[in-house]
């Protein structure tokens, strides 16, 4: 038995070595008596009274079941059936969304309405001239309305404001951008079309050719240009959607493709001015707020309050590094805040969105963790990988090995910190950053019970609300100036409306664990000193850690039996995770998220559940549909701010 578990798990590519792998199979073969069994055997009956005695080890044999069929039907018959309870759920908690929408279509409507009517009792124009100038108004309202939708600094004040934040959908703002931009594409067009159309049929002194690309007309408010100045403009918003699709802007190392082609909105803007007379109007209000936002941006930028240090930087594995970076004085942010960060090393001009994965009670440093893509992260990865040959470039870089605080089989692997000494030299790593922007994370602590579900490299913005609460918790430490014995107050669970948090990690690698396995670790020690103070009360933490390499129970994979039976019998017997060595178990497969959300909605009886999620869009429209049927409030943060 230990010479298959041994070959199995090296074929499995257990990430550990092979003492530690050793250590699983002798625990493992210590609960089926092998280890104190001078025989070194055991028969079916020996093993199946094993099984028996627990009732998990015994659901691993459901493994070589097959799935009743008539259970498969029934469940697909059951989701039909709740299709109408769950468009009903959705427009009760999406009634903000649905009125804003509403309205948005209303305006384009009354303006669509307003110049038919206009243009044919008071200019009397013809047919296609008004489907012309349509299209132009549209275009003139949906350009204004686009900038106040990206308004970073004006979303956070409303974010940061409950009674805004309940009328005002922001948390959308990215999807009815899209829409708009999509109506300017549909406007421009029809708008084009239909002046191409008019100057072939309508009489005039000058030829088609002439209309369309010259100035002798004189069409356009400033010196007859409209013709030049529209058939750029329609050329830089082609490029600008063709850039901005989904296709392209999620393609890997192609978000700065979409990032640069995005700035063509300037001289797009200044072209709108001279083409059109009213433009002008529309604009100058959202135009105001928004160069406004630009000089307070520029000023946190290349002030002293935006200009900042590297600490030291930490190998995670090979796709992930750590930066800790030097947090500037009156630098305030929220949980799951973002920055944008210029790293001159890397490249010069160049700006990248990173959630803080810090609390915001460490104040002397912020923590970025990046993921190496093909793009700028992967320079970036590269660089402070092969550090040592660039050292001798940098008199103040020292290489230092961080010894685990955990023992050593708990982290995956163990990182690799680079110390940056900035106080044995002037020199230093220096980086700018901008910022901090919200998002919806921030609405974690108005919830009564809150589900943080991250995707892979998706969980950092949750990473924060974690170190937050840690600190929290340790914040509301009293210790007996008698015994000595450690207790908490009462403020940490009674005085704030969050009452209970499910943090759910799923993670295609079993080592992406080891990311943030320290912070989950502290988190159930100090969860466990709490309850042993205060034994009336209940988890406030549950933790949940998928890994989906492999099968879950449910699709009935027979190869993962042998898997399934070690794993749960390590779990048994020592009482920690066989891969994490957390006390919480890593499970084996993705989610079934409706029976997952359905037990979380019996368990919190009549708390108002907001789950929140970062990570695979696919992933978060099947969680989606699911707290639509559970009534439970959605919030999505997307990877790209």
């Amino acid at each position: 038995m230990k010479t298959f578990y041994q070959q199995y798990l090296k074929e499995f590519k257990f990430p550990h070595n092979e003492n530690r792998t050793n250590e699983i199979i002798d625990t493992f073969l210590m609960g089926f008596h092998f280890i104190d069994d001078d025989s070194q055997q055991i028969n079916f009956d020996q093993f199946y009274t094993v099984l028996q005695s627990n009732d998990e080890l015994f659901h691993t044999l459901y493994l070589i079941s097959i799935p009743d069929q008539h259970l498969l039907i029934s469940n697909l018959q059951n989701e039909k059936k709740s299709y109408h309870c769950c468009t009903r759920e959705y427009l009760k908690n999406n009634l903000n969304q649905i009125i804003c929408l509403f309205i948005y279509i209303l305006l384009n409507l009354f303006l669509i309405i307003y110049v038919v009517v206009y243009r044919l009792t008071i200019t009397h124009l013809n047919g296609w001239e008004i489907i012309a100038r349509i299209g132009g108004e549209l275009i003139n309202f949906n350009f204004s309305f686009s900038i106040l939708l990206m308004l970073k600094q004006t979303i956070t004040f409303i974010r940061s404001n409950s009674f805004l934040r309940h009328y005002i959908p922001v948390d959308n703002h990215i999807d009815l951008h899209k829409i708009v931009g999509t109506v300017i594409a549909i406007s421009s067009v029809i708008h084009s079309l239909a002046l191409i159309i008019n100057y072939a049929i309508k009489p005039s002194n000058y030829t088609w050719m002439q209309q369309m690309f010259s100035i002798m007309p004189g069409y356009g408010w400033i010196n007859g240009t409209a013709p030049i100045t529209g058939i750029i403009m329609f050329i830089l918003l082609f490029i600008m959607i063709l850039c901005a699709m989904q296709c392209v802007r999620q393609k890997t190392g192609y978000y700065q493709l979409f990032y640069y082609t995005h700035l063509l909105y300037v001289p797009l803007f200044i072209l709108l001015i001279i083409h059109a007379r009213d433009f002008w109007k529309w604009v100058i209000g959202p135009m105001i707020l928004f160069l406004a936002e630009k000089l307070y941006s520029y000023k946190r930028c290349f002030g002293k309050y935006g200009l900042t240090h590297l600490l030291s930087v930490t190998i995670e594995d090979e796709n992930v590094l750590s930066l800790i970076i030097y947090r500037p004085h009156n630098f305030s942010f929220n949980i799951g805040d973002y920055i944008f960060i210029k790293f001159p090393l890397i490249a010069s001009y160049e700006w990248h969105p990173f959630t803080i994965s810090s609390g915001p009670e460490e104040k002397t440093f912020l923590r970025l963790h990046i993921q190496k893509q093909k793009n700028w992260t992967k320079k970036l990865h590269n660089y402070f990988s092969n550090y040592r040959e660039q050292r001798d470039s940098y008199e103040n870089l020292t290489e230092m090995i961080i010894l685990p605080v955990v023992p050593q089989y708990t982290r995956i692997q163990s990182p690799k910190e680079i110390i940056f000494d900035n106080q044995c030299t002037n020199k230093q790593i220096t980086l700018s950053i901008d910022g901090p922007y919200s998002s919806c994370t921030r609405y974690i602590f108005d919830c009564e019970h809150c589900v943080l579900i991250g995707g892979g490299i998706g969980i950092t913005p949750y990473v924060s609300v974690l170190e937050s609460l840690m600190y929290q918790f340790r914040s509301q430490r009293i210790v007996c100036s008698n015994c000595s014995q450690m207790n908490y107050t009462n403020e940490f669970c009674h005085r704030r409306p969050l009452k209970k948090v499910d943090f759910i990690w799923i993670n295609r690698d079993i080592k992406n664990f080891g990311w943030f396995i320290k912070l989950l670790s502290d988190f159930e020690i100090e969860q466990e000193t709490y309850l042993n103070a205060n034994p009336e009360h209940k988890n406030y933490l549950d933790i949940h850690l998928y890994f989906t390499s492999l099968a879950s129970n449910e699709t009935s994979r027979i190869g993962n039996v042998a898997y399934d039976l070690v794993a749960n019998v390590y779990s048994q017997i020592s009482h920690k995770d066989m891969y994490t060595n957390l006390k919480t178990k890593t499970r084996i497969g993705r989610p079934n998220w409706k029976l997952l959300f359905s037990k979380l909605k019996v368990e919190q009886n009549n708390r108002t559940t907001g789950v929140f999620f970062c990570g695979n869009k696919t992933m978060g429209q099947t969680i989606q549909r699911q707290c639509q049927e559970q009534n439970f409030l959605f919030h999505s943060e997307p990877f790209d701010k």
